[in-house]
């Protein structure tokens, strides 16, 4: 077959062409070759979240009717007060239900107010000459009408902070966590803030690996309100640890430390064997920690032997982002014992006597 038409075929191919392009729309705009390289070569997550919106898509003109050709579905976002609606509700109850598994006599009205509408006030502020919205938000996608997710947003100075999402079992396949979050980073680069928190990020937790996709990225030091970059080496050493504090595990890498060393000999492989194992006053980097709730006697609370002989800290139930679980499934949580104060288990433990047996039993521990 010949890659070229032949002479008749070229006529009628012309032909078609020129009654293409002179039926063309007149709304609808063609990049040019220069905005077409610069597109192929940077890409841009504002002009990307927005091309699937309802008033962003372009509609050729149907040329028997003149009238604009309707998109198969309509995909809307949109910004609003975190404030209780029937609809917000719905789709909440379905959440809990099919996500988490609740019972529904345990979904209510007043616990998805408590929850998701219990936010910060408010308000507008002038940042850097510009004015952003202040407070608390919820962010709301509907698809050919129906409400199918919503982000709880706290909209701060200088941050967008994601709180929380919720999204109908329609769309489950549809990574809306994912979504969410470039939809979120539009948000503060559009609005001029300088940052975007994703909220907590637990290692172990399956469901939360997507939020490590993300690059630039930084986690709070847990031990020293500092940031350190969320790069290979932190996910190896989150991967192989209960507890990591990369100030320190730099610390112990300096002159300062390896000159101690030499007085002292003794080798910290992790920032956790450092911390249980010294008291460095003079380095602001590390503290010891006060007495624990059992070595403190503290009046009322259970004794460490009566938590471990009264209370089933194994099944006691925790959330974590959307599912819950029972602590004995967490990552590593067999590798420690309940007098270690700075282990998962060993602070569970604190907690537990400071609540009681019952408490344990009908509560649940979240994490974000």
């Amino acid at each position: 077959m010949s890659a070229f038409p032949r002479p008749q075929q070229q006529g009628l191919l012309e032909g078609f062409l020129r009654s293409a392009l002179a039926q063309k729309p007149a709304d609808v705009s063609f990049p040019s070759f220069r905005e077409k390289k610069r597109q192929r070569n940077v890409f841009d997550v504002c002009k990307a979240v927005h091309e699937s919106e309802y008033q962003q898509v372009k509609r050729p003109i149907d040329t028997r009717t003149k009238k604009p050709i309707e998109p198969a579905h309509k995909f809307e976002v949109t910004l609003g007060p975190d404030n209780f609606t029937e609809e917000k509700y719905k789709l909440f109850a379905n959440y809990q239900r099919v996500v988490h598994h609740e019972e529904p006599t345990k979904i209510s009205k007043g616990g998805f107010k408590r929850f998701l509408c219990s936010g910060l006030e408010r308000s507008t502020l002038v940042v850097d000459g510009k004015e952003n919205k202040i407070g608390s938000y919820h962010q709301c996608y509907r698809l050919d009408g129906k409400l199918v997710a919503m982000g709880v947003l706290d909209l701060l100075p200088h941050c967008v902070s994601s709180v929380y999402l919720i999204y109908d079992e329609d769309v489950n396949d549809w990574n809306f966590g994912k979504l969410s979050a470039l939809r979120e980073i539009a948000l503060a680069l559009e609005g001029g803030y300088r940052y975007y928190y994703m909220g907590y990020y637990i290692h172990s937790c399956i469901k939360m690996r997507y939020k490590e996709t993300f690059r630039p990225q930084y986690l709070l030091d847990p031990h020293t309100n500092t940031w350190s970059p969320l790069d290979a080496d932190m996910l190896q050493r989150l991967s192989g640890r209960t507890w990591v504090s990369m100030s320190i595990e730099r610390y112990l890498q300096t002159p300062e430390f390896q000159q101690k060393l030499d007085v002292n000999p003794v080798k910290y492989e992790t920032a956790l064997e450092y911390i249980n194992a010294t008291n460095e006053s003079d380095n602001p980097d590390t503290h010891k920690s006060a007495k624990t709730v059992f070595e403190a006697h503290m009046p009322g609370a259970m004794t460490l032997d009566e938590v471990r002989e009264q209370i089933d800290l194994d099944h006691w139930k925790v959330k974590i982002e959307e599912r819950v679980f029972e602590l004995e499934d967490l990552v590593s949580w067999d590798e420690h014992d309940v007098s270690e104060p700075r282990s998962l288990k060993g602070i569970v433990a604190e907690l537990a006597a400071c609540i009681g047996r019952e408490l344990v039993q009908n509560t649940i521990l979240s994490f974000g």
